[in-house]
């Protein structure tokens, strides 16, 4: 029996019919945000050559454990409340992450950045990248929420950063919809 002909697709179907990534070729766009390990933690996915501002995307959010294993994936949740592996949603970022020049030991943790950017009050974030000060790099759990904006530095809404080592060394903040997202 010969496999002459046979196209890797990069898809298969798994549990109860959902479709699992196997391979990237020119069949799928693919954008990650990335923990300092180098793992995915935010996935999209589209057809192609879909922009990034089409609401297209199927986004997950990926969380591992201290092994680097997948401990949990979560889709994002749609209109109805439901987690959604349907391709409605906008992967939307930043167009470049902040640059972290420094974080306070705290009773309320303030970040500084080399520039604001578009930042604002309330917008969720995810800071990777940061040496000394490794309790603020996402884990997979850790979105924080901007608060006290104020020329070029902000504060983690409700982070009491005291009992964190100290800010040795770089970082950045990524921020936009797909940190926005209710995951479930």
């Amino acid at each position: 029996m010969s496999n002459k002909g046979v196209i890797n697709r990069p898809f298969k179907f798994g549990e109860r019919d959902r479709r699992e990534f196997i391979v990237q070729d020119s069949e799928v766009s693919l954008v990650a945000i990335n923990d300092s390990n180098g793992n995915p933690i935010f996935l999209g996915r589209a057809k192609a050559g879909e922009p990034l501002s089409d609401n297209k995307w199927q986004i997950r959010k990926i969380t591992y454990d201290d092994a680097q294993g997948v401990t949990r994936v979560e889709w994002a949740v749609n209109d109805e409340g439901a987690a959604s592996t349907d391709y409605e949603f906008i992967w939307n970022l930043v167009s470049a992450p902040l640059t972290i020049t420094g974080i306070t030991q705290a009773a309320t943790a303030v970040v500084t950045v080399s520039s604001i950017g578009t930042l604002q009050n309330g917008d969720q974030i995810v800071i990777s990248g940061v040496d000394g000060m490794t309790e603020v790099n996402f884990d997979g759990s850790n979105i924080y929420t901007v608060a006290g904006i104020a020329g070029s530095t902000f504060q983690l809404q409700g982070i009491n950063s005291t009992g964190f080592g100290a800010y040795v060394s770089g970082g950045e903040v990524t921020y936009g919809d797909v940190l926005e997202y209710t995951y479930a």
